[in-house]
């Protein structure tokens, strides 16, 4: 053997065994464990499903139901889904509330039966939290009721006589924790962490060394400033602190960017085929196209679009007009990150300035308009234009189906409606996402594969902050990825503040990115260990606290892009839900109906950008990324042609 021979194979093995090393060390995964079903039996032969049925939180379930009478065309025979207490023994037992938007949380929903006694239907689940009339727990199980509107009177104190009942269950809550007196961590900022700080509170609110957690939902620049301002113990944004925040306090704590999970921003839908009356999937849009919507270009005519019907051959769209877009009101990051893509592509940046090379001329109200932003702001004056305030207030509407303005659910086989959402939102409310359409023809959508081919693609700020590449070298790499960072003061001035702060993020790093919600990307091994790291240099202050110089404007750095470690992906975990839907043709039948009872309802969804307090969620998994500030050295991007 030669000694070229012997090389290639010392080399060949050293290989071997650092993949072996590297792909063993982290565990990814942007897809949950899959949930269980929950099961449930009726009167006279009945039945019923709740797909998932276990640990649930504020999100959209499919409920199914079999050995029903088929719906007539006069309505008899009509199903409609409730959600109620564990074991009712009266509609009072059950949230039978007009259904959303004719009551701002009312969750009721009216459906049919097929010729064959079975169907489906999509139904949010609301928890304590949402819904405190039923205090749904993990503690407290609730159900799901499905029930015939047969033309007969409901019993008073009774059930209906054709029904099935789905027993469900809930993840931990704060409804779950003991009597809030004080908290003991306060934090704010982003709404896409928001549900993991909920989480992990939750899960830390008992015990030895319990940690009382408080995280207001709201967005990454609010929890910029609230930091900055020492308002609260730590925040979490997407983007660093621009010159002029750290400018305007000047006495603001040091403190270390800690990245907490990978995820990403999409544009997410609701339309109906008009000749099948399924949803519509697998839509393709390009920066252009999202450009469009953003700047109310002509969206009586979007369905027309040239490049619209190029980049979805065949596929059938709504027969009228795009709804104006369900956009978040306040300054946020996913605002800036979609901004910064789509202005930062040719074509798109084309139809921005008058030169649309699908001869669509701009909103003349945006013309010299500047992008990146990140607020959407109302610049036509034109009153259906309405982005709303919170995160939770569009995906809402996204899945009933009701434009920014409006009062009522529109028919999506001829009004389509779109939005700009976070993934873990999108998946909670099962709204569908388009697809990206990339400049060799391809099109990319955010999976576990495609987050983390972006994450490896992102650039880094000269604060050591990994963000979106609007333009990723790797085709595959979905472009709209994103990395929550909380910001954290490196000293706090009690011991026991310390102690608090170390057992969130730490629980967080380790135990809380074991089984991520959908949505979200647990950060590499490397990172988590430097991360904690990080956390555990946090102390009480030994010398005069120094601060923290603004970064002045001109500084500039050369753009650097983030090279992980090799990784492992979790398989992708598909699950394809199949909805029966029956179309019913009004007659003039002259069957009378018994009225549905609707007990009162009260309105108890907390506000948008309101403390979640009452939820304690805990978010954690945020501080896995400070370490990343320090530690991981990113190499030079190479830089494009």
């Amino acid at each position: 053997m030669t000694i070229r021979e012997r090389l290639a194979i010392v080399l060949a093995l050293v290989s071997i065994s650092m993949m072996g090393i590297g792909l063993g060390s982290q565990r990814v995964s942007a897809e949950p464990p899959v949930r269980a079903d929950s099961t449930g039996a009726g009167t006279n032969s009945r039945g019923g499903t709740v797909s998932p049925g276990t640990s649930l939180t504020n999100e959209v379930v499919t409920v199914s139901w079999s050995g029903f009478n088929p719906t007539l065309p006069s309505g008899l025979y009509g199903v409609l889904i409730v959600q109620c207490k564990g074991n009712p023994v009266s509609m009072a037992d059950c949230y039978t509330a007009e259904p959303y938007p004719d009551l701002g949380n009312g969750t009721r929903v009216l459906s049919s039966t097929g010729s064959n006694g079975t169907g489906s239907a999509r139904f949010e689940i609301r928890p304590a939290s949402y819904l405190p009339i039923l205090n749904c727990s993990a503690s407290n199980p609730c159900s799901v009721m499905v029930y015939e509107n047969d033309g007969q009177a409901i019993p008073v104190g009774g059930l209906p006589a054709n029904r099935a009942i789905v027993p469900i269950t809930f993840a931990p809550s704060q409804a779950d924790c003991p009597n809030i007196t004080d908290f003991d961590v306060r934090g704010d900022g982003s709404a896409t962490s928001a549900g993991l700080f909920y989480d992990w509170a939750a899960k830390l609110c008992t015990g030895d060394n319990a940690v009382v957690v408080d995280y207001t939902e709201n967005s990454s620049t609010t929890g910029r400033e609230n930091f900055l301002a020492g308002l609260t113990d730590f925040g979490v944004s997407a983007l660093p602190a621009t010159a002029d925040e750290l400018a305007a306090h000047p006495d603001h704590r040091d403190f270390s960017y800690v990245p907490l999970v990978a995820s990403a921003t999409v544009i997410a839908y609701n339309f109906t085929d008009p000749f099948t009356g399924q949803p519509l999937d697998n839509l393709v849009l390009s920066p252009r196209l999202v450009a469009r919507f953003i700047t109310d270009t002509s969206l009586e005519t979007f369905f027309e679009d040239r490049e619209l019907l190029r980049l979805n051959p065949g596929v059938r769209f709504p027969t009228s007009m795009l709804a104006r877009p369900l956009l978040r009101a306040e300054r946020n990051a996913d605002t800036r990150i979609v901004t910064s893509w789509f202005s930062s592509n040719a074509t798109a940046q084309g139809f921005l300035t008058g030169t649309d090379s699908f001869r669509i001329p701009v909103n003349p109200d945006y013309i010299g308009y500047q992008y990146p932003q990140d607020l959407f702001e109302t610049v036509s004056p034109d009153s259906a234009y309405l982005p709303r305030q919170g995160q939770r207030a569009v995906s809402l509407k996204l899945f009933y189906g009701v434009s920014p303005t409006g009062t009522a659910r529109e028919n999506t086989t001829s009004m389509g409606i779109i939005g700009v959402v976070d993934l873990p939102t999108a998946k909670r409310f099962g709204l569908k996402v388009a697809k990206i359409a990339q400049s060799d023809g391809t099109s990319v959508a955010p999976t576990d594969a495609t987050i983390l081919a972006g994450v490896a693609d992102m650039d880094t700020t000269p604060e050591g902050l990994l963000i979106a590449d609007t333009t990723p070298d790797d085709l595959t790499a979905y472009p709209l990825v994103k990395i929550d960072y909380a910001l954290v003061p490196k000293t706090f001035v009690s011991q026991t503040k310390v102690d608090k702060i170390k057992r969130l993020l730490e629980f967080g790093l380790t135990d809380g990115q074991a089984s991520l919600p959908a949505g979200y990307v647990a950060l590499p091994e490397t990172l988590k260990s430097s991360a904690l790291a990080s956390i555990s240099s946090v102390s009480i202050p030994t010398t005069t606290t120094t601060t923290v110089a603004p970064i002045p404007a001109t500084t500039a750095a050369p753009k650097k892009k983030y090279v992980p470690p090799a990784t492992t992906m979790a398989p992708e975990t598909t699950t394809t839900t199949s909805t029966t839907t029956t179309t019913t043709t009004t007659t003039t039948t002259t069957t009378t109906l018994a009225p549905i009872t609707v007990p009162v309802a009260t309105s108890d969804l907390p506000g948008s950008g309101s403390s979640k307090s009452g939820m304690l969620y805990t978010g954690l998994i945020g501080l896995s990324g400070a370490a990343l500030v320090g530690t991981v050295k990113p190499r030079k991007k190479v830089a494009k042609a």
